[in-house]
């Protein structure tokens, strides 16, 4: 070297020698495929029977082994003891297809080679015969990125390829794929891993590598998977670049970026316990370390819905767990279950659901997220419709016993009645008796004149057993039948009077109330009998019912304060009060 001269040495770059977990463990025979059994057999016996169709569509979503079968295909097919079910992966071929190295196996992506031109050149090359093997394979990524020109350009050759060709399309959307391709295709559907399979197969990871990590940990890795096994082993392998062999489950979540899991159950646990400040100091903890509160809304949905799973399922332990959480979280939560009801955990639900939503739109998401789960957390029953008309039920054979002291009205705060029944109030005469045991005593001609023979008196026994008959029957009809006079108690023929222009004669004059007392009129006599209702001027001499006169009127005015109190006091209307929440009111009239 001449003197004066620099020399120079370039070092070739060291190859990277370190191989990413999901391709170091890709299955290579149909039994290591994870969570696809049902496909793996079929393809197997396919292949044994002979029965290998010239092209297939592998659909479902990304990293649940679609390309990996679509391998394990080839050199199945390929294979020198072949085809076989069974690849041995030490022949020329199962390597060269494990490696890509293949020239018969073409892997190609659908989202670059999209045009026609490229579909053109496919189709140019499959009349070739292959180079080594007894098959050529064309294995078609992502093929629902083709364009409709080139997916036109590979129908008849996917219809009748050669006999050496098979043609295998795997997609993540099947349904933008042109039906005249579809059906020209075998189709499989590969569904999400399941989370127990899922960490079983990190667990023995885990182990080959070395590592040590928590079930829990695994657990939380699958789960932000959401049924890609790719992911998953993503995940872990970016975990590992973290932690090394030991692995600490608070370092799992930094990298992660998730809640911890007992940060969620102690907000669960919070929400049993109707404890509100406890609630509160968790948001601000969550809202504290970083973490966005739309997902920690969505883990307390999806907790909520374990919640649920675990109070319907069968405590059978020879049964499948109908949640996919560790042993420890799933005793938790279902002692928690045991503490709600159908209709609360769907309450708590719901809720979440929709603070999720506002969440997601709101400026404010942290004072969403307190005051929702401020207002779950409240100490009141929530029943079922079941329940709340079984005690209506209740209180209506009750009523049916022990009648109300006087007619009263319950409003619900939460569930207000369509139209309120107003309650008649006293004209000058005694205050109305009460519908259920109105008094009855022999009625004179009205004042008015009517059509039709002059009434008899009313026999107030029979009318009794009527009241009595139609209580039993159709409560609320009793109720208005109470406020009448009776002017004509027949076996062929009932008339009753009402004041002119009052709430009851409207009521009573409607065409179902008329037919509806037909119809127990007939079943009271075991005869057809006319109902007529009549407006009537109110006597000034006596009450409409016949009952105490001017004064004895006068002084039940004077004790219509202390009729409220007893009614108010009445257990069953405290009973009413307690299952709507509601309040008693007094309705008047003009």
């Amino acid at each position: 070297m001449p003197q004066g001269c620099l020399a120079i040495t370039l070092m070739k770059p060291k190859a990277m020698s370190y191989l990413v977990l999901a391709r170091k463990y890709r299955p290579q025979t149909f039994e290591e495929v994870v969570g696809q059994k049902p496909i793996t057999q079929a393809l197997q016996n396919a292949i044994e029977t002979q029965r290998v169709a010239h092209a297939y569509l592998f659909a479902g979503p990304r990293g649940v082994g679609k390309t990996s079968v679509a391998r394990i295909l080839a050199k199945a097919l390929n294979c020198a003891k072949g085809p076989t079910g069974y690849p041995c992966n030490q022949c020329p071929a199962c390597l060269e297809i494990r490696d890509g190295n293949s020239m018969d196996v073409m892997e190609i992506d659908g989202a670059s080679n999209r045009g026609i031109d490229e579909i053109r050149q496919l189709r140019e090359n499959v009349k070739y015969l292959p180079a080594q093997n007894p098959y050529k394979v064309y294995i078609i990524d992502e093929v629902h990125m083709l364009t409709e020109p080139a997916f036109n350009a590979l129908l008849k050759t996917l219809e009748e390829p050669p006999a050496h060709v098979i043609f295998i399309l795997a997609t993540t959307e099947p349904h933008k794929i042109p039906l005249t391709i579809l059906s020209r295709c075998q189709r499989y559907n590969f569904k999400r891993i399941p989370l127990e399979s899922m960490v079983g197969h990190l667990q023995k990871i885990a182990q080959a590598e070395k590592v040590e990590i928590s079930e829990g940990s695994l657990y939380l890795i699958a789960r932000q998977a959401q049924g890609s096994l790719r992911d998953a082993q993503s995940l872990l392998d970016q975990v590992l670049s973290f932690s090394g062999t030991k692995v600490s489950d608070p370092e799992v979540m930094e990298v992660l970026g998730v809640v911890d899991r007992k940060i969620l159950l102690e907000a669960m646990k919070s929400l049993v316990e109707a404890d509100r400040a406890r609630l509160l100091a968790i948001v601000e903890q969550v809202h504290a370390f970083g973490y966005d509160l739309k997902e920690f809304c969505e883990e307390l949905i999806r907790l909520s819905r374990d919640l649920l799973a675990l109070k319907v399922s069968s405590d059978d332990p020879a049964a499948r767990s109908p949640v996919d959480l560790p042993e420890e979280e799933t005793r938790e939560l279902r002692a928690y279950g045991e503490k709600l009801s159908f209709e609360e955990i769907h309450f708590i639900f719901r809720s979440l659901s929709d603070a999720y939503d506002e969440i997601a739109r709101s400026n404010f998401p942290r004072i969403v997220l307190e005051m929702t789960l401020a207002r779950i957390a409240r100490k009141r029953p929530i029943l079922s419709i079941e329940e709340v008309l079984a005690r209506l039920q209740s209180m209506e054979e009750r009523l049916l016993r022990e009648p109300l002291p006087m007619a009263q009205k319950i409003e619900t705060e939460e569930f207000p009645a369509a139209a309120p029944i107003p309650m008649e109030e006293d004209q000058g005469a005694a205050s109305a008796p009460t519908p259920a045991e109105p008094p009855i005593s022999t009625v004179e001609e009205p004042s008015i004149p009517t059509a039709g023979p002059k009434p008899e008196r009313v026999n107030e026994e029979e009318w009794k057993e009527f009241l009595n008959f139609v209580k039993k029957k159709k409560p609320p009809l009793a109720s208005l039948l109470g406020h009448g006079r009776p002017l004509a108690f027949h076996s062929d023929r009932l008339e009753i009077g009402y004041p002119k222009e009052s709430f009851y004669l409207e009521r009573m004059q409607e065409k179902d109330n008329l037919e509806l007392l037909e119809r127990l009129g007939r079943e009271f006599f075991q005869r057809p009998v006319k109902v007529r209702i009549s407006g009537i001027e109110p006597d000034s001499s006596s009450s409409l019912d016949g009952g105490p006169n001017r004064e004895e009127g006068k002084m039940g005015r004077n004790n219509h304060r202390d009729a409220q109190e007893e009614a108010l006091n009445h257990p069953l209307v405290q009973e009413a009060i307690n299952i709507f929440g509601g309040r008693v009111i007094e309705i008047k009239t003009p």
